[in-house]
């Protein structure tokens, strides 16, 4: 059995000792449809049926691996092992009760993550899963015989998600980034800027982009700025395209603390060769209240990437 040493043991039993062995050709990935943490999704898998996962995944990041990747578990119907003895690796993801939401930041970097490792580990190949018995990766409603009686998981938004952002980066970090250290990215700016109500501003630091592909990343970008409070800021990651196009993270909503305020964002991805990655902000005012502008103060961005 192997152990992913990224993730938190959590071993099901009796399934881990009893089910069969499978030479693991495939990464699935699904919504729980609850947003639960790891340790729910395992207690879930322990006490309410008899199926499983081998990894589940919370919002916050937390990821548990509750059967070896070269033991059988069962959430991907005729991929969970094919008489061959070929079989699927499964993760369950915490999301909403409508399987709508995109994966939070930190699902992201850690479904990279993962993805990487089972590629060095099991040698999963670096391509979607052209079939629904052809090695790769891929998302449960991919193909039909890897569900029972069909199904929407893991939704719209994180299938868009798996396309643009978290398969493109195991590849990138999987071949293009093989012996590389990460580079830092830290940038500070103390430029006072206003916020229109409404109205969404990009945000640089001293006038340039956060990065310029091709790159993979993981970025956080925080605020200072004053506002009143409860006051309601978004704040989203774009990739801007040579075309003019742009692919938009999914918004993070942060509330306003009376005084000052210090907004925190994230998100994880890879942009193309000549692309760049941006930041960009918007302010809603509490119902009622003047809608005069907020200003930031300064605004800061760390992060690491790989080229």
């Amino acid at each position: 059995m192997a152990w992913y040493p990224g993730a938190t043991k959590m071993e099901l039993q009796p399934e881990s000792d009893s089910q069969a062995v499978i030479r693991p050709t495939q990464f699935i990935v699904h919504s729980v449809i609850a947003p639960w943490t790891a340790r729910r999704i395992y207690e879930y898998w322990r006490d309410s049926t008899n199926l499983e996962s081998h990894f589940g995944l919370g919002y916050a990041g937390d990821l548990g691996q509750y059967i070896g990747t070269e033991t059988r578990a069962d959430a991907n119907a005729a991929a969970n092992r094919r008489p061959d003895g070929t079989g699927a690796v499964s993760i369950e993801t915490a999301s909403n009760l409508q399987g709508s939401d995109p994966w939070t930041a930190q699902q992201l970097e850690k479904l990279i993550e993962l993805g990487v490792w089972l590629h060095r580990t099991h040698g999963i190949p670096l391509r979607v899963c052209r079939s629904a018995s052809d090695p790769g990766f891929g998302y449960h409603r991919l193909h039909p015989a890897w569900a029972v009686s069909g199904t929407a998981c893991p939704g719209n938004a994180r299938v868009k998600q798996f396309k643009e952002t978290v398969f493109p980066a195991i590849v990138a970090r999987a071949t293009n980034q093989e012996d590389d250290m990460p580079e830092t990215l830290g940038r500070y700016d103390d430029t006072e800027r206003a916020l229109v109500p409404r109205q969404w501003k990009n945000v640089t630091i001293s006038g340039v982009d956060l990065l310029t592909g091709a790159k993979s990343y993981t970025a956080s970008v925080w605020l200072n700025l004053t506002a009143p409070a409860g006051a309601t800021v978004q704040g989203r990651f774009y990739h801007y395209r040579t075309d003019g196009s742009r692919w938009t993270a999914a918004v993070t909503e942060r509330l306003a603390t009376d005084g000052g305020s210090f907004l925190d964002f994230h998100n994880s991805g890879s942009i193309e060769s000549g692309e760049k990655l941006r930041f960009e902000v918007v302010y809603y005012p509490v119902d009622g209240a003047d809608e005069q502008p907020v200003t930031i103060s300064s605004t800061r961005a760390r992060g690491l990437y790989w080229k």
